[in-house]
């Protein structure tokens, strides 16, 4: 065989690994292909994009962490991680009280979503908990009841869990009974978003979907 044969057939070869490398891995269960239908993670997450997802835990839990997570009935939640064990957390006036400091809020601009029982104009705000390595931008859809809680201190083994779309999540701040995740055991999480393969909105295919 040629030179230029042998070159073109490693290319080829290459090229056909490349393409079947994830689907062997997904095959595994290491990782999963997963949906986004509803609006709890606006702005971060549209509705309808795609993402990989390594369905492992992380070594390590952070503040402003992505997680994936079973809601108690089987179904996975996207959520992102706020409180630690050991953290006194409140909500007021739709401000995180976290260990009795507010996290600071700052708006950078407004954005028109689809109508809800709040309205459909939505403050984009950035925000950053301790600790974090970078803010992240969450919506405020004006007075809602998740803009009060009262503190609490997370449990050993747990964590408390918000959606980025804080006026349409239901998360850590609401019980079972009323379809929230409560706090949320270390052992009911279940990985974390790597990266978009289809996009429905501001996203790029290959972008990171980790923060």
């Amino acid at each position: 065989m040629s030179i230029t044969g042998r070159i073109l057939l490693g290319a080829g070869i290459l090229a056909g690994l490349v393409i079947i490398a994830p689907f062997a891995l997904l095959a595994t269960g290491a990782y999963r292909l997963m949906y986004i239908p509803a609006e709890s993670m606006l702005p971060t997450f549209d509705v309808g994009d795609k993402i990989v997802v390594r369905m492992s835990p992380p070594a390590m839990f952070n503040r402003g962490d992505i997680v994936v997570v079973n809601n108690g009935s089987g179904s996975l939640y996207i959520k992102r991680i706020a409180g630690l064990a050991g953290d006194r957390i409140a909500v007021r006036g739709g401000i995180v009280i976290l260990n009795g400091r507010p996290v600071p809020q700052r708006q950078i601009g407004e954005d028109q979503v689809q109508p809800g029982i709040y309205g459909n104009r939505a403050r984009r705000l950035v925000e950053q908990f301790p600790g974090e390595a970078s803010p992240h931008e969450i919506y405020d859809l004006g007075d809602s009841r998740g803009d009060e809680f009262a503190e609490h201190v997370v449990t050993p083994e747990h964590v408390f869990l918000l959606g980025d779309n804080r006026d349409q999540s239901a998360d850590s701040r609401f019980s079972r009974e009323e379809q929230g995740l409560e706090q949320v055991a270390l052992s009911d999480i279940r990985g974390a978003p790597l990266f978009f393969y289809a996009t429905a909105g501001r996203h790029r295919v290959g972008d990171g979907a980790g923060h």
